[in-house]
């Protein structure tokens, strides 16, 4: 089915490139050293939930860890003492989104005494290249070989984004920011998620209406550029909630 945009362009609802990760217990990537996703059939007295071992239907326990386990969107309330939840956060699902591929940089932390793979304000304002500022913005990191679908990230220090880098975000008015990596901070840096306090402003003026969404994967194949994004969350009253990216091309009426 065509979506209208305007006049002269829309985009086919049918040719939507899931950008999500897969949940399940022997694929996907997992971070901050949970557990894979376990899936397992509800068993009772003359019961078992699982039609293969002899019950009538397929019943299922999950149990998740939704920072930890695939791609998630989360608001403000994943750093504040107030609870903020995803299922309030997100009251429209549908944005203009920028897709755009960054190679970090090398950078000495000299806390750490580490080399560290950044993301900075100078890769934003390059790729970016003085367009016109997307409601969301999604961040393709190299390399982006296949392993990201089902990589442990726990103690591998992945690359982050700078505090520069989320200020200049938050200059041009990035209200949902989307990434291929565990976090836009960090691995270990004590607590002080600095990238995600900038993004939101708190403690000082919290932004309740902005997300971050993290270990999408965007296949080499998908090219950079302007893009409509469906952001899918499940009615989670939690901070964060698996979720499911979409994104559309946008195209342009004969």
């Amino acid at each position: 089915m065509k979506l209208y945009l305007n006049e002269k362009q829309f985009i086919e609802t049918s040719n939507g490139i899931d950008i999500s990760l897969p949940l399940s217990p022997n694929i996907g990537a997992t971070a901050w050293y949970c557990d894979p996703v376990k899936i397992w059939p509800v068993k009772g007295e003359n019961f078992i939930g699982k039609v293969s071992e002899g019950g009538s239907t397929n019943f299922n326990n999950i149990q998740l860890n939704p920072h930890g386990n695939g791609t998630h969107t989360e608001n403000v309330g994943h750093i504040s003492e107030a609870f903020y939840s995803i299922n309030d956060t997100l009251s429209e699902f549908f944005f203009n989104a920028e897709l755009i591929t960054i190679e970090p940089s090398e950078f000495y932390n000299e806390e750490w005494q580490e080399i560290d793979l950044i993301l900075g304000k100078s890769h934003f304002m390059k790729a970016l290249d003085q367009k016109i500022a997307p409601e969301a913005l999604v961040i393709r990191t190299k390399p982006n070989d296949r392993s990201k679908q089902s990589k442990n990230y726990s103690n591998t220090n992945p690359p982050y984004i700078t505090k520069p880098g989320i200020e200049y975000l938050n200059q041009i008015g990035i209200k949902h920011l989307l990434i291929d990596l565990p976090s836009v901070d960090r691995e270990n840096d004590f607590g002080r998620l600095e990238a995600h306090k900038v993004f939101w402003n708190y403690p000082f003026s919290p932004e309740t209406d902005k997300t971050i969404t993290e270990l999408i994967y965007v296949p080499n194949n998908i090219l950079d550029g302007r893009y409509i994004i469906n952001i899918q969350i499940i009615s989670l009253e939690n901070d964060a909630s698996p979720s499911k990216p979409i994104l559309y091309a946008i195209q342009n009426k004969d």
